[in-house]
């Protein structure tokens, strides 16, 4: 007679802890994360404070130096904004593709019925005369926006449009691109990605709209920028990781590379007898500010060129100080007989590979930035005696390796910090 089976025994599955209350646990948050709290109130009120000093008051002294505003014209007020409007009509269209042009960009003259769309003269409609051509915008077509500059004389109620300004109205296309550039990162990075977009919120305001006024009010451009990437390196790491010995190595490490980019940069202007001024051979923005500069504004120039070296190498730094020191974290972790030295070398290893490709993405994004000079310089056929002495060629090279050269230094220094903060701990910090 076969045995009987003997059923296996059940097994009782342990019932769940339940959670504390809301307020244990939200007192446990406090008691672990009150550095990084007590860091992002110390640096956003500095945030904040920066930034309302340097909105505050008017920038020009004189309002017709802005695009939009009230200027005397021939003794007379005159008021000008830049305006939405939609086309109603085209009674005029004899813009065709010219044949000098090879990619087909058109030529010729419309004359449209448009309609305001806002300001104070909404739902009005006026003609306007425009000619599209190869660096303008494209041909007028019925039912799109536009945008164009009003001036309306306030004395006798006269509207003028200045034809040269009009452009599409993008804002919906701008709106659509960064609500997609927005999805992706959440659906990708998560509740990171929502960390890494509220840092580079900070950083967006921080360059333009702290910066840029500040810089128009007299600052010196250069330790304005370095403070400014210092603070948004600071917010951006506590915000992504709190505060650890792998953020304050990551901190360490970016300062020390960007302002060891810096330095690069002061040194190469010396040596190749080169400085800021030379950006006015770059385009007419640089011609802009010093007409500003001429015309009594106390705006440092000099600077620019250094300063935008430093904004330049912020991203590509805080990339490298960030992933090698979580490596030098992590082989902490799996291995906790390694001393200095030890994560002295191993994250030297790591960095040199960092460094091989780093390096060539940096002078790839600059070249790719001035692609449009580089075939300009190539298309006058200079001799390379001409080229080698260009002050475009020169800017151009100190930027991009000035930038590398922070990437590059700012890995040692990485390892070095890494090593110096990891070599005792018993436990992964």
């Amino acid at each position: 007679m076969n045995a009987r089976k003997q059923p296996k025994p059940r097994q009782v599955r342990a019932a769940a802890e339940p959670k504390p209350p809301l307020p244990r646990r939200f007192a446990a948050w406090l008691r672990r994360s009150w550095p990084a709290i007590l860091i992002l109130i110390l640096t956003t009120g500095v945030f904040f404070y920066l930034f309302f000093t340097a909105n505050q008051g008017r920038i020009f002294r004189n309002e017709a130096s802005r695009e939009e505003g009230r200027r005397t014209v021939n003794g007379e007020t005159v008021q000008v904004t830049v305006e939405r409007a939609k086309i109603i009509n085209l009674s005029k269209d004899t813009v065709n593709p010219d044949p000098m042009n090879p990619d087909g960009k058109e030529k010729g003259t419309q004359r449209a019925l448009i309609e305001l769309r806002s300001g104070t003269h909404a739902g009005e409609r006026f003609e306007l005369d425009v000619m599209p051509g190869w660096y303008t915008d494209d041909k007028l077509e019925l039912g799109s926006l536009i945008t164009i500059a009003v001036a309306e004389n306030l004395d006798t109620g006269e509207i003028q449009f200045d034809s040269s300004t009009y452009s599409h109205d993008r804002s919906t296309g701008v709106y659509v691109v960064l609500g997609l550039f927005l999805l992706v990162v959440l659906l990708v990075g998560g509740r990171t990605g929502l960390k890494s977009l509220l840092g580079l919120v900070f950083t967006v305001v921080a360059l333009i709209w702290i910066f840029c006024p500040l810089w128009m009010k007299g600052a010196e451009p250069v330790p304005l920028a370095f403070g400014l990437c210092v603070l948004v390196s600071v917010m951006s790491f506590t915000i992504l990781g709190g505060v650890s010995r792998k953020t304050i190595c990551a901190v360490l490490g970016t300062v020390a590379g960007m302002g060891l980019a810096a330095l690069f940069s002061f040194l190469a202007q010396r040596i190749c007898k080169i400085d800021s001024y030379a950006l006015y051979d770059a385009g007419r923005d640089f011609v802009d500010l010093a007409n500003l500069q001429q015309r009594g504004y106390g705006l440092h120039l000099q600077g620019l060129l250094s300063a935008g070296i430093i904004i330049a190498s912020l991203g590509a730094v805080m990339d490298v100080a960030m992933s090698l020191s979580s490596a030098v974290s992590e082989l902490k972790t799996v291995n906790q007989s390694l001393g200095f030295v030890g994560l002295w070398r191993s994250g030297m290893r790591i960095g040199r590979d960092m460094v091989g490709t780093m390096t060539n993405t940096l002078i790839l994004a600059f070249v790719g930035s001035s692609l449009v000079l580089v075939l300009r310089l190539w298309s006058q056929g200079p001799s390379y005696t001409r080229l080698i002495s260009s002050r475009y060629l020169s800017v151009e090279l100190i930027s991009a390796l000035s930038s590398s050269i922070g990437v590059i230094l700012a890995v040692p220094l990485t390892a070095l910090i890494g090593a110096a903060f990891f070599g005792k701990a018993k436990s992964r910090q």
